[in-house]
């Protein structure tokens, strides 16, 4: 069943195996429905408006991505459906350390060997990248670490071309679903291409704090000298009155 719309979760109760009779058929719409993506020409689905490849290095093969993708378009349409989700466009890439064999991390210099001279009698220098053995101190600038890319390009090429095929599918089964008898049947209101149309990131605030800067001239506070403290009236004793005079 296809409850409250197209892209909303779908119970499948009834086409699982070994239902009883005694329940009854499907719904009318979800044979109509079923029938549709069933003949669903997915190699059709036009995805060059999706710039899947947009911000990617240019080498990534975005025509190869997407016709892997388009291979289990249907399965994956159902299965979303199901869910009541959408799929996950993922992150950017994203890279991290090479580790060696010990679990730790791999530091590497570049050294440069001589090796002769030219023409004009400058200098000629070979490099090459070797582990360095001694890892100096703070002020060794030449050091560095391998990245392993544990989410390359072709990852995120991936993952935008399947969110592609889906969203252009339900465009188009949207155009094929006009009129049903107990649902309506609209487009996707998800975004088209969210890798491209996202949501500005909120200005960041300006720190109130004020920034520990060496090199500014410290703020120089006027002095508040004391304010004097008025006088306490003189009191006068008279010996022939006062009691406790000897």
């Amino acid at each position: 069943m296809w409850g409250n719309g197209l892209f909303t979760r779908v119970d499948n109760w009834s086409r699982e195996p070994g239902m009883p009779l005694a329940l009854g058929e499907c719904h009318p719409d979800a044979e109509v429905i079923e029938a549709e993506i069933r003949d669903l020409d997915v190699e059709a689905l036009d995805l060059a408006p999706y710039q899947i490849g947009h911000g990617l290095r240019p080498h990534c093969e975005v025509e190869r991505i997407g016709r892997l993708v388009r291979r289990d378009a249907i399965a994956w349409l159902i299965t979303f459906a199901k869910k009541g989700g959408r799929p996950d466009i993922g992150e950017h890439v994203t890279c991290e350390p090479a580790l060696s064999a010990n679990g730790k991390v791999t530091v590497w210099r570049t050294v440069s060997t001589p090796c002769g001279t030219d023409l004009h009698g400058q200098p000629l220098f070979i490099t090459s990248d070797e582990v360095a053995v001694s890892k100096g101190d703070l002020r060794d600038v030449g050091l560095f670490c391998a990245l392993h890319w544990t989410r390359n390009a072709d990852d995120v090429a991936e993952d935008r071309a399947r969110y592609a095929v889906w969203h252009a599918a339900l465009t188009y089964l949207a155009g094929r679903l006009p009129e049903l008898r107990s649902v309506e049947v609209r487009a996707p209101l998800a975004p088209a291409t969210p890798w491209i149309s996202q949501p500005t990131p909120p200005a960041p605030l300006q720190s109130l704090i004020p920034a520990n800067d060496t090199d500014l001239t410290p703020a120089r506070h006027p002095v508040r000298r004391p304010r004097p403290r008025p006088a306490s009236p003189v009191r006068h004793i008279d010996p022939a009155t006062y009691t406790h005079a000897a």
